[in-house]
């Protein structure tokens, strides 16, 4: 990776430090080969509204180091102190990618990208919006709400200061410091809750790219099925600051499962704070994304969707990129729960669209195969792990699976000879929390006959210093620093994850994968 942390001060804070070393380990990848597909993989760009009334923010306080129940929740993921800033890493992740014309070790010219996922945070309409304009280029407002002031959980307002919340432009009069500061070193950053919502001109991704939907394009905080009242809040003037009378916190949490059912917690007599109403913020339907996509004026025309998908209300497509077939899942279980499983219908025409394939074959979901265990299913049934893992090895045309979901790169080989019969299953990192980092990846044959799989981690254009945190790049290396640093990742503070775990082991990282002729 090319940025490291330095050794934390007394409250744990680290800087970042650039370090240039492009290394790769693994099979060697030949002088000479052939191209099948080069394309960037990008994951979990989570487009965050951040001021969106409903997110359950409050939720994460029971997440953090001085939590008495720290060790039982675990890491909620609701509210991150640098989640205002999604839109810049994502233009400063574009103009990174824009740079790389070819393959690194290969020289040979990159075919497409492909976003694995989780583009939005909350499945709102906004947010579509804006991962759309950033990728097709444009004038974007990250903003929503009040155009004259933030109103989020991080604003300046004096009557709902809450220390355990980053407040970025300091202490109100009259208030203690927040936790960020006092306790973890977290730095004033003056004006930036109003930078971070200015207009700016979004770049635009210069090549072909594809699309994947991931469970938080469809769900409520990526677990919920939209409801009308859901709806109804979501547009409304309402932030909800905690649980209503009739909630327990156990109640609350268990109702945001991994597995369906899922529910929102009621607002009854909870408190809030009036803030301005927004119907940009509605969940978008089923259907809806991939209508969105086509729209779209960037190629190819739908991003992989077709009028079928819109039609049909589905999110799985299959296209030729390069010398591949690449076969897009759609690994959202939309009766609700933040884990994958495939209905019998798409498991069927998975099957058959590898069954059919004159190219080698690359698989790409949101979910990881190992998470594909949601089986809730007042309809139907889903299929889940075990049933899609052994139907795909029966195919050996299938070389490699891309994912995303659990925000780390992470390699694994499934099958039962290592290089020879199986596949490469590759997971990427996400966007939003360290190391905000995308891959460019290399698929080739070599003269041996062999493939080989290149895959070289990307940072995006935000440098070592936010200066004072103005331009979208100058925000979008703010964003990767408060991502090294928050509390919740801290192994000294007793967190059950490092946030280094998500950075993975080296042969996750720049490595060089093989198979054997097939």
């Amino acid at each position: 990776m090319a940025y490291q942390r330095k050794s934390p001060n007394e409250k744990g804070w680290s800087d970042l430090e650039f370090i240039a070393d492009p290394t790769h380990v693994g099979a060697t990848f030949p002088q000479k080969s052939d191209p099948l597909l080069l394309l960037h993989h990008l994951s979990d760009l989570h487009i965050c509204d951040a001021q969106s009334p409903v997110r359950p923010e409050f939720l994460d306080r029971w997440a953090d180091p001085d939590s008495p129940i720290r060790d039982i929740v675990g890491t909620i993921g609701c509210y991150r102190p640098q989640s205002m800033l999604s839109a810049q890493v994502l233009e400063a992740m574009i103009i990174a990618l824009n740079e790389i014309k070819v393959g690194p070790l290969s020289g040979h010219p990159i075919n497409a990208a492909i976003i694995t996922g989780d583009t939005t945070d909350n499945a709102q309409e906004n947010e579509v919006e804006w991962y759309l304009a950033l990728l097709d280029g444009g004038e974007i407002v990250p903003d929503s709400g009040s155009r004259e002031k933030y109103e989020g959980v991080m604003d300046d307002g004096v009557s709902h200061y809450d220390v355990k919340y980053w407040h970025p432009h300091g202490t109100p009069e009259g208030k203690q410091d927040d936790d960020a500061r006092a306790k973890y070193g977290f730095p004033i950053v003056p004006g930036l809750l109003d930078s971070c919502r200015e207009k700016f001109l979004a770049t635009g991704l210069h090549l072909p790219w594809y699309a994947v939907h991931g469970n938080h394009d469809a769900l409520l905080q990526g677990t919920v099925t939209p409801t009308a009242d859901t709806q109804a809040a979501m547009i409304a003037d309402k932030r909800y600051e905690g649980l209503p009378s009739s909630l327990t916190l156990e109640a609350t949490l268990s109702a945001f499962n991994e597995v369906g059912p899922a529910d929102y917690p009621g607002a009854s007599d909870a408190p809030f704070v009036i803030v301005t109403p927004d119907v940009t913020r509605r969940a978008v339907e089923r259907g809806e994304y991939a209508a969105r996509h086509l729209n779209s004026p960037g190629l190819p025309k739908g991003h992989g969707f077709t009028e079928l998908n819109v039609e049909n209300k589905n999110m799985y497509y299959s296209a030729i990129v390069g010398e591949i077939k690449m076969i897009v899942i759609d690994s959202v279980n939309h009766f609700g729960g933040w884990q994958g499983s495939l209905d019998e219908e798409q498991f069927i025409w998975l099957e058959d669209e590898i069954k059919n394939a004159q190219h080698p074959v690359v698989l790409a979901s949101h979910h990881p195969l190992m998470l594909m265990f949601n089986d809730y299913a007042p309809i139907g049934r889903r299929v889940c792990r075990e049933e899609i893992q052994e139907m795909i090895l029966k195919y050996p045309q299938v070389i490699a699976w891309f994912a995303g979901h659990e925000h780390r790169h992470h390699i694994e080989w499934i099958g039962p000879e290592i290089e020879s019969k199986g596949f490469w299953h590759i997971e990427t990192a996400s966007h939003i929390d360290w190391p905000q980092q995308s891959r460019t990846v290399e698929i080739v044959r070599g003269d041996d006959g062999d493939i080989y799989i290149g895959l070289t981690v990307i940072d995006h254009a935000g440098g070592e210093d936010y200066a004072d945190a103005r331009k979208p790049t100058d925000i979008a290396a703010l964003s990767r620093l408060l991502s090294a640093n928050v509390w919740q990742r801290r192994e000294s503070l007793g967190a059950k994850h490092s946030a280094d775990w998500a950075i993975g082991e080296l042969h996750d990282q720049n490595t060089v994968l093989r198979i054997t002729s097939r």
